[in-house]
Parts: C-alpha cells; structure tokens; sequence
C-alpha cells in the first residue's frame, strides 16, 4: 500500500526478483485490457484517465482470475491492492477460500511534496512493463530478451492534475479507512519510503522479516456474529449497575417508612390546628 509514486511499484518488482514471486499491479493489468481494446479496457479508459478507479466487483475479479495461474501458486506480491475497504473485505474471504492468507501489508510513507516530485519524472518501459524514474531511478538493465534499451513513456495519469485527484482520492478512500481495516487484523506494517532506493528496500526486508503473519479480521458471515456481542456491551453495563440501583432503592425505601410517622403526626397536628380556627371564625360572627 501507498499512495501514488511512493515506490510501491519499483519495491515490488525487487522483493519478485529475491523471491520469484510474481508481482501483481492491478493497474498494469488494466492497462494491458486498455491496450488491447478489450471491453474491460474500453471501460477503465475513461475512469482511469479522470485519476478514478474501477469498481471493486471487477476489481476482485481480476485479482481472483490472476491468482489462479500457476506462477501465483508459490505466492505473489499484490501491488497498490486493495484500493477500498470493500476490496479489501473481498480480498479476505477470497484468500481464505484459498487458504492462503496474507502474511504482511506494508504501508509506504512519504510526504505529499516528495510524490509530486516522483510522479512528474515517472516513466514505463511500452515492452518489460519495468517503471523509472527520470529524476531519481533512470532506465538500467536487460529489457525484454533481444532488446537492451527501455522505451520510456509517461502515464497519462501521472499528469499533475490528474495526479492530485488520484491523491485526494487514495487519501479518502485507501489511506485512511484501508489501513484501519489492516491494522485491526494485526497485518499492517508501515515503512519509511523516503530516501535511496536500495535503503528503502533493506527497511522493507528488515520490516517483513520482523513481522509474522496474523489471521485477517473476520468478515462477511464472521463479522455478523460478532455484531451481537458488540450491542450486548450496553446491556451487559446496564446488568451491572442494577445491583447499586437495588441497594439505593431499598436504602430510599427504608428512609421513606422512618419519615413517614413524622408526616402523618405533621399532618394531624396541622388538621388540629385549622380545626380551632373555624370555631374562631364563627364566635366572631355570632357577635356581629
């Protein structure tokens, strides 16, 4: 997880290389779909050239059709994956199908000034899908076999404007809520992703290697079960005030039965009293 040009991407394709785990980017798989025109492709297009993001049901779909391929059987390093909490849910209860649950979700941190930087000088390779930087990290290396130089090209989501809506839009929607979900189920760990980029690799190594998996959060059908234990909480505060309530209620019971004689001796006494009074009254007539 990051936001956009926080070197997620390039991080990936090292931890694939030292573990011969595939690197899944649900955005290079859109993007493929685009290119070849597929009705996938011909939907994203619009929504990805806005800086928005697809919908979590294809979303899920494509991750569930990708994991299925053999070279996933071993493992995979999901990419800028789950973008929502929904993704996320959906994720959950597809792994455990599988009964391959995620191990860790790294968290890269790196302020807003230094993404703007990142993204503007970010370029794709059009044939081994590999990503540069212009500015920090140019082109180096085998390109596909047969061919020894990269062909740079700029994302048109990687615009500035359209970078700054994908921005806002990973705050609000990934950032925030995506990371509570994660660091409820104990998986979330978070890396300083600034600086070099072989130091940021060795903090990511030293991080995955001091964390251990952890079940995920129940969800679905799970997370119901536990919703009457929550609404239970009042009820359960509730039973455990009623004690003292009885003990003041008697205590006032009590204070009540001992005060009583003294009202009813008030209220005799005062009956007397307006008793002689009338009598009064009425002399005072008989003599007028």
């Amino acid at each position: 997880m990051g936001a956009p040009g926080s070197g997620k991407g390039t991080q990936a394709q090292r931890l694939e290389k030292q573990f011969g785990i595939p690197q899944i980017s649900t955005g290079d798989i859109l993007r493929k779909h685009l290119a070849e025109g597929t009705p996938l492709g011909l939907r994203a297009k619009e929504i990805m050239a806005a800086g928005g993001y697809v919908d979590d049901e294809t979303m899920l779909a494509i991750i569930r059709e990708r994991l299925s391929q053999a070279d996933a059987a071993q493992g995979f390093i999901l990419d800028g994956f789950p973008r929502t909490v929904a993704q996320a849910e959906g994720l959950t209860e597809l792994l455990a199908e599988d009964g391959t649950p995620l191990d860790a979700v790294v968290l890269f941190e790196v302020n807003n000034e230094q993404l703007v930087k990142r993204v503007s000088g970010r370029r794709t390779c059009e044939f081994c899908k590999k990503v540069f930087n212009v500015n920090f990290a140019p082109a180096s290396g085998e390109c596909v076999p047969g061919r020894t130089e990269h062909s740079l090209v700029q994302r048109p989501d990687d615009q500035e404007d359209t970078f700054k809506e994908r921005l806002r839009k990973y705050e609000e929607d990934t950032r925030k809520p995506v990371s509570r979900y994660y660091a409820y189920t104990g998986l979330m760990r978070t890396v300083d992703a600034e600086g070099a980029i072989d130091e940021v690799t060795r903090r990511l190594l030293d991080t995955l290697k001091a964390g251990g998996g952890t079940t995920p959060a129940p969800v679905g059908k799970a997370a119901k079960k536990r919703a009457p234990q929550r609404r239970a909480k009042p009820a359960a505060r509730k039973a455990a005030r009623r004690p003292v309530r009885k003990a003041a209620n008697k205590a006032a019971k009590k204070s009540a039965k001992k005060a009583a004689p003294q009202r009813r001796a008030t209220r005799k006494v005062t009956r007397k009293a307006k008793g002689r009074a009338r009598p009064a009254r009425a002399r005072r007539k008989s003599k007028r």
